[in-house]
């Protein structure tokens, strides 16, 4: 009787034993292991944010390296196409161009701004019609009977160009000088600060010996300044403004400035 409930005591205090354990375990050490993985799984949260912070960094500090050179050319593309019509600035430009190539500008005027047009898609000149498809496919590319049709270079557009945002001006330069100078002339009229289309060049009375005689000849050039505004606000600003510096060549004569005359 003695021997068993000795075995019953000893039972009872190993059974007490894993009771013990399995409370220690799951009041102290499951908290804490559950918290050390929760503390793992934000660490690991942690350094991959760190990683796109590092990533975003570094992309900052190469742009930031870039930004010299991105406002430089922010800069001349403001001078190409300026939000403003600057025609004075257009025609101080147009004064060194003048004095650079040899010629003499005599007369400077500028239209009322236009509204900008886009342009529609032009169809493809080597389609052709379903009479002459046939014929056209027969024909050998190598025959040299059979006329080249050129290829239209591919129509490039922005949609954040628009009639609100963007007009033209009209301009009409005449110089004076021999035709190499008036070429020279032209040539650094479209390689200038201010993007200028031309549109016409034409003489009066001239040659294309570039005779340098005593009597200079006469050259007009006609084209196209762009400003990024649009065309009322551009006419307002033409109206209210007027160029400061004439252009006066060699002779001693000066140019109409007046805007819009």
């Amino acid at each position: 009787m003695t021997m068993d409930s000795n075995r019953i005591k000893m039972l009872a205090a190993v059974l007490t034993g894993v009771v013990v354990l399995v409370l220690g375990f799951l009041v102290g050490v499951e908290p804490q292991l559950s918290a050390a993985s929760t503390a793992s799984a934000q660490q690991d949260s942690v350094e991959q944010q760190n990683d796109t912070l590092r990533s975003g960094l570094a992309s900052l500090e190469t742009a930031n390296s870039e930004l010299s050179t991105l406002k430089g050319d922010l800069a001349t593309l403001q001078s190409s196409v300026p939000s403003q019509a600057s025609l004075s600035t257009f025609l101080t430009e147009l004064d060194g161009l003048a004095s650079a190539s040899g010629t003499t500008i005599t007369a400077f005027t500028s239209a009322d701004a236009a509204a900008y047009a886009p342009v529609a898609p032009v169809a493809d000149a080597t389609t052709t019609d379903a009479g002459s498809s046939d014929e056209t496919e027969t024909a050998s590319p190598s025959d040299p009977t059979t006329p080249v049709v050129p290829t239209a270079p591919q129509l490039v557009t922005d949609p954040q160009i628009t009639t609100t945002n963007f007009s033209s001006i009209p301009i009409t330069v005449s110089i004076s000088g021999s035709y190499a100078q008036a070429l020279d002339f032209l040539s650094r009229l479209q390689g200038g600060s201010r993007l200028f289309l031309v549109t016409t060049f034409a003489s009066a009375g001239s040659s294309e010996s570039g005779d340098t005689g005593s009597t200079p000849d006469q050259w007009t050039v006609g084209g196209l300044v762009y400003v990024l505004q649009d065309a009322a606000a551009t006419q307002a600003a033409q109206a209210a403004e007027t160029p400061t510096t004439t252009a006066e060549g060699t002779d001693g004569t000066s140019s109409d400035t007046a805007a819009g005359e």
